[in-house]
């Protein structure tokens, strides 16, 4: 009988976003066991599961945009088996979406070309820490260059992290009111949709890039989606819903 690929999007948030993207294809392979599903196996001396992975996360990193795909010895039913497989995953590891490959289908990763990321800070002057990181990303939008420096064990390394930057936004959401802005929910909300191709830019050498060591680092940093940059923010690869770049706000945000 014919194997069957099938690609899914999933999340990775909670106590999992610790786990390292070496112990992933274990995680994997004990949920597809315990919910008896048919995986397909490699052949050779260590067989294991065909599950790939296009992106590895950094660990700490939350995400709402993992994506794999899922190769099964024989077809399954996908809505009633997916979500079987889903209730036997950490908490923290949903599956969200997911899409039967069709012969000829282009590669995952060729699906994956942008990512969307979000860094948020929870703050007391979210709204002024909003203007400077709206003032700081227009003119890094407007360079040529932006260069940053990586701290490495074998020695520093620049980097231009402008060409991987496709889009910027920042919102400021205000709080319910009622109470000061760090209990209320006031936070600083950055979006940034960042190239896949091309060399590696992470959060991280973005922050670098809009911070001149006065802005603390973000307590949340999430990966939402992967897919297509449009002007709206990022076409899904999956489902082919567009996930905005710029977030609804509160009427009194600034």
């Amino acid at each position: 009988m014919q194997q069957q690929r099938i690609r899914i999007r999933w999340t990775k948030q909670g106590r999992t976003r610790f786990v390292s993207a070496r112990d992933l294809t274990s995680v994997w392979e004990r949920a597809l066991r315990r919910a008896d599903l048919p995986i397909a196996y490699s052949e050779g001396f260590t067989p294991h599961a065909k599950v790939s992975f296009p992106d590895a996360l950094s660990v700490g990193y939350e995400s709402t945009g993992e994506y794999a795909e899922l190769t099964f010895a024989v077809p399954i039913a996908p809505a009633g088996d997916l979500a079987r497989l889903s209730a036997t995953l950490p908490e923290g590891m949903d599956i969200t979406t997911y899409l039967e490959v069709p012969d000829g289908a282009p590669k995952l990763a060729r699906m994956l070309r942008a990512t969307l990321w979000e860094q948020e800070w929870p703050s007391a002057d979210a709204a002024a820490l909003a203007d400077l990181l709206r003032r700081r990303s227009d003119a890094l939008l407007a360079a040529d260059r932006a260069e940053v420096v990586r701290h490495r064990p074998d020695g520093d390394r620049t980097i231009d992290v402008r060409p991987a930057i496709l889009a910027l936004a920042v919102s400021y959401r205000a709080g319910s009111g009622g109470g000061d802005a760090t209990t209320d929910g006031a936070r600083t909300v950055l979006r940034a949709v960042l190239r896949n191709d091309g060399p590696t830019v992470r959060p991280h050498d973005l922050k670098a890039a809009l911070s001149h060591d006065d802005v603390a680092d973000p307590p949340i940093t999430r990966r939402v989606a992967q897919g297509e940059h449009v002007e709206q923010g990022l076409r899904e690869a999956l489902s082919g819903q567009v996930e905005p770049l710029v977030l609804d706000v509160d009427a009194e945000a600034a």
